[in-house]
């Protein structure tokens, strides 16, 4: 499981499409139960949505906050139907156009080329600093 700074294919353009607002366009990797979890959400936030329809309720406000940037220091390793992938969002605020850098770390589990779940280790720092007003 050697590392790589390549996303792959599926990732990329599911992020491209994030980066555009289309939340339809990034469920498109989810499959229909699968889970995305927030361990280290701070208190109050979501930790862990089940369902594809948890999911896109959850994306859905995202766009009025932040507008999704380029990701930088990537590091990919692949195993099978796992992925991991650590890199830094470059993202802006809405209500200020601030820059504002978000550290990621994600475990991706996948079943029939579908998403089957995400644990999203951002930093809750970092996010504190982009939702709050």
């Amino acid at each position: 499981m050697s590392p790589t700074s390549e996303l792959p294919d599926w990732l990329e353009n599911a992020l491209d499409a994030l980066r555009a607002g289309d939340i339809a366009g990034w469920m498109a990797i989810y499959a229909a139960d699968a889970c995305h979890e927030f361990p280290f959400a701070p208190e109050g936030a979501p930790r862990k949505l089940i369902g594809r329809d948890d999911i896109a309720a959850y994306m859905a406000h995202l766009p009025s906050i932040i507008r999704f940037g380029a990701l930088s220091d990537i590091r990919v390793r692949s195993a099978g139907n796992e992925l991991i992938v650590e890199a830094t969002g470059h993202h802006e605020r809405v209500v200020d156009d601030s820059t504002k850098s978000l550290s990621y770390v994600w475990f991706i589990e996948r079943r029939d080329a579908k998403v089957t779940r995400i644990r999203d280790y951002m930093n809750p720092l970092q996010l504190a600093a982009i939702v709050s007003d």
